[in-house]
């Protein structure tokens, strides 16, 4: 998964919406053939979305499907997603509903299977998993590992969808607020890391005019760790896009802290005093992991804090 700050969900029964996708800002697109999409419209959504998946990649917009439940709980549904959408080479898959690291294994064989089929780079097709349920809660690290396609995970403290209903928590309120899905948010994120998961993804927030509380959800899922967030508005794009964008003042910080420390480094030192800090060799790494990100978004940056950023050799690989 590349890095994404905002993911957009596009029902796939609209296709004015569709077109209109890679106008947004999102760094990806979420066209979804499930929940979205009233099941008498599923036929002709596929359809629309198949064709869809080739015009926004030429549009340069990156594009996952959401496909029907997963192979235990509709079969012939995903079978039908998945043979109209993966011979469109989308950049990857949003698979809903996952209860166990065995319905990612059967899917990645289906999948394997239409990609060696068509000619296709085997494994090409990415897996973003929503975890939902109440057992993929609880087997989230072992899903993350069930597949080198899983390449990001989707978990949001969400009022009345799929989540709420599993763990049947009382929503309380975005960010901070809700302490009832603290540990739920926690636990996916830290067994995703575990997993190996570079860029989890928090959200969506339901209530499309309270801009304030998707604020306030957004930034408690950038301080918790997570790297981007779901949205299923346009309007809330930006704002997802606003608070992942590392910003000129953190990119400045961690440029200092990393050319400062390789400058001890090459006098023989492995620990000194930064901006008051007490900081070692255990934190080039984190540094870097900031900077390689920083690089994603430099577009977004000051025109000198990016090429101060161009000119670092901070050891990317």
């Amino acid at each position: 998964m590349k890095p994404t700050r905002s993911a957009l969900f596009i029902p796939g029964n609209r296709p004015e919406w569709i077109d209109d996708a890679a106008t947004n800002g999102a760094d990806l697109v979420i066209i979804d053939l499930e929940d979205a999409v009233p099941p008498a419209e599923t036929a002709a959504a596929r359809d629309n979305v198949s064709d869809a998946v080739l015009t926004l990649r030429d549009d340069g917009q990156r594009v996952f499907v959401r496909i029907n439940g997963h192979p235990n709980a509709s079969a012939d549904s995903v079978t039908r997603d998945l043979e109209a959408i993966v011979p469109r080479e989308p950049n990857g898959l949003v698979v809903p509903k996952v209860a166990t690291a065995a319905d990612i294994e059967e899917l990645e064989a289906v999948i394997t299977h239409i990609e060696r089929r068509e000619g296709l780079n085997i494994g090409s097709t990415e897996l973003l998993v929503t975890i939902e349920t109440a057992r993929a809660m609880k087997q989230c690290y072992e899903i993350c590992l069930a597949s080198d396609r899983v390449t990001s995970i989707m978990c949001g403290a969400t009022k009345g969808t799929d989540t709420n209903r599993a763990l049947r928590f009382d929503w309380t309120g975005p960010g901070r607020q809700g302490l009832e899905t603290v540990h739920m948010r926690q636990k996916a994120l830290l067994d995703a890391r575990a997993a190996g998961i570079d860029y989890p993804l928090a959200g969506p927030y339901v209530d499309i005019d309270d801009h304030d509380g998707l604020v306030e959800d957004i930034e408690f899922a950038r301080e918790m760790g997570y790297e981007g967030y779901v949205v299923v508005h346009p309007s809330h794009v930006q704002y997802a896009n606003d608070r992942f964008t590392p910003d000129d003042e953190t990119v400045e910080y961690w440029i200092d802290l990393y050319a400062a420390l390789q400058d001890a480094i090459d006098l023989g030192e492995s620990a000194i005093r930064y901006r008051g800090e007490m900081i070692d060799t255990a934190n080039l790494e984190t540094a870097r992991e900031h900077l390689r990100r920083a690089v994603a978004f430099q577009d977004e940056l000051d025109d000198d804090v990016a090429e101060r950023l161009n000119d670092l050799e901070y050891a990317s690989n």
